[in-house]
């Protein structure tokens, strides 16, 4: 495997859609993949069931050979709403009507870039973060993923840079066993609107979150076995009225992973044992009921691939805040619980599954810890 791919193997198999692209055109220079995969499934928090998309996508992957060793490419990805129009009701005047509060289609990731056999990579766009590099060890189930991994503050981690990075140049690249990406995030949407409870515009105030920057490294200790680390950072600045405002968004994390997961290796033929990890500590990045608070998080992920389809997995996942008497919370707050989930591959290309999230935590705040209900979700995944 020459360099270039090794610079991208990491974060193609943990945020690729699949490996086994369809081939829509190709000639001596050009080459045109499609991707994705559309799915959904059935929730239930043990108060209502529900139907959700399971992350639906589809993806346009374009390559080009270029001058002197270089290659071009470009990706396109879009979200897919499958399973609904995302229509409200709203009455008005005392007559009721639909209201469309979404779109079917929406921007997951968008970028372009140049690769090199010596010199790496470098891309510009929306993309999957350096960060998540160490944070997409676990955040690999169809349902019950992400929650403790620190990447997707304020939705999906665009803003900050963790998850799929707004605005991102990121540089990667390999030398023997080691990988390292380096990420520079340029904020062309950091400004923050700012309200008052009335949702009148405060005065004499303005706020923005500055550019962010990150970096991972990866070390390869065997062809199974790797070795991660990464950070994130950013910062808010600006005022509030007279109170000058300088805090510091941050987040460090370290993990490990062992062999494949089936969704996203090559061709989906991973088989065996799968196990990753990763441990955080952050500031100011973890978004509670509006407010962020520095944390404490990991999670543990285990599951093993037979050769019959079944794949039974195990998702420990623990994230505690740094709350006292200053904070909007107070006390202890704890979000701990255990994932159990059983996948068949009917085939490689088409997955039922089941998942049951058990829920441990351990809150001072009684109707905070209600609202971490054990949950229960059943769906299919159709690959392409």
């Amino acid at each position: 495997m020459n360099k270039t791919c090794l610079a991208l193997v990491l974060p193609m198999l943990l945020t690729a859609t699949s490996s086994q692209a369809v081939e829509l055109y190709k000639d001596q220079k050009n080459t045109l993949d499609l991707t994705g995969w559309l799915g959904f499934a059935a929730l239930n928090d043990s108060h209502d069931t529900s139907v959700i998309d399971d992350s639906s996508r589809l993806r346009f992957s374009f390559e080009r050979s270029e001058r002197n060793g270089w290659t071009a490419f470009a990706t396109t990805e879009w979200g897919i709403n499958m399973v609904s129009s995302d229509d409200g009701l709203v009455m008005q005047g005392g007559k009721l009507a639909a209201e469309k509060t979404d779109d079917f289609l929406y921007n997951r990731l968008g970028y372009v870039g140049m690769s090199h056999d010596v010199w790496g990579s470098l891309s510009f766009g929306k993309q999957w973060g350096a960060y998540y590099d160490v944070a997409g060890t676990t955040d690999l189930p169809n349902v019950f993923a992400g929650y403790s991994v620190g990447a997707y503050t304020f939705g999906d981690g665009g803003l900050t840079g963790t998850g799929r990075a707004d605005s991102a140049f990121i540089y990667r690249n390999s030398v023997g066993p080691v990988q390292i990406a380096l990420q520079y995030a340029a904020k062309t949407n950091g400004d923050v609107s700012l309200k008052n409870d009335d949702g009148s515009e405060m005065s004499n105030s303005e706020l923005s979150f500055d550019s962010s920057y990150g970096a991972s490294i990866t070390y390869a200790a065997t062809d199974k076995f790797k070795l991660l680390a990464g950070f994130n950072r950013g910062d808010f600045e600006g005022h509030l009225g007279n109170t000058q405002v300088d805090e510091t968004n941050e987040i460090i994390g370290i993990g490990a992973m062992y062999g494949d997961y089936y969704h996203y290796a090559e061709g989906r033929e991973a088989s065996g044992l799968y196990v990753g990890f990763n441990a955080h500590q952050s500031k100011s990045n973890e978004l509670v009921n509006g407010d962020l608070y520095d944390a404490t998080g990991a999670e543990l992920m285990t599951a093993y691939q037979f050769d019959n389809g079944f794949v039974p997995m195990v998702v420990l996942s623990y994230l505690d805040l740094d709350t006292d008497a200053t904070t909007p919370i107070q006390g202890n707050w704890t979000r701990q619980f255990a994932m159990l989930g059983l996948h068949y591959r009917y085939s490689n290309d088409t997955v039922m599954f089941a998942e049951m999230k058990l829920d441990f935590s351990d809150m001072d705040d009684a109707a905070l810890e209600a609202q971490e209900d054990n949950s229960f979700a059943v769906g299919i995944n159709y690959f392409f």
